[in-house]
């Protein structure tokens, strides 16, 4: 079954993991990206344009899926850990057009899964 997580990350370390092929989560935590699998879905989810102090967004703006079999260890935070995705940017989607599909309580975790029927709503608003 094909699962969907959401990832909370700036705009601009999202574009840093577009361009590189990989996905983060907390920090370089190893758990959460330990519980993807290939073909799960990922949508990115930035607060911010930048970290930490970047300009105020609040809307989904990569989608993609994960296509590394585990985590590997990370280049970008010492004793971190990524796993490989293809994202691509999206225009962005406001949390106000998501919010009853985007559990708002959950996204200071920075990383959570989202029901089917949540995500499929969510994914029927991404451009093709």
């Amino acid at each position: 079954m094909t699962r969907t997580w959401v990832l909370v990350a700036s705009l601009d370390h999202a574009r840093r993991g577009l361009e590189a092929g990989f996905v983060m989560a907390n920090h370089g935590k190893k758990a959460p990206v330990a519980r993807m699998s290939v073909g799960d879905r990922i949508l990115m989810y930035s607060p911010t344009t930048a970290y930490p102090k970047g300009e105020p967004l609040r809307a989904i703006t990569m989608a993609g899926e994960v296509t590394g079999s585990e985590p590997v260890p990370s280049t970008v935070i010492d004793g971190g850990w990524r796993r490989a995705a293809a994202l691509r940017e999206v225009e962005p989607i406001p949390l106000a057009a998501v919010r009853d599909h985007l559990p708002t309580s959950r996204i200071r975790f920075g990383f959570f899964e989202l029901p089917a029927d949540d995500a499929d709503a969510i994914w029927s608003l991404l451009p093709s």
